[in-house]
């Protein structure tokens, strides 16, 4: 799990999600 300041889903399996006013990318693909 990585935090961008600009966050952009990278495949059709990523999820954004919010947690405590921070953006993170959830993803399955160990490479995002």
């Amino acid at each position: 799990m990585k935090v961008k300041s600009s966050i952009k889903p990278m495949c059709s399996k990523c999820k954004m999600v919010k947690r405590k006013g921070k953006l993170y990318i959830i993803c399955s693909n160990p490479k995002h």
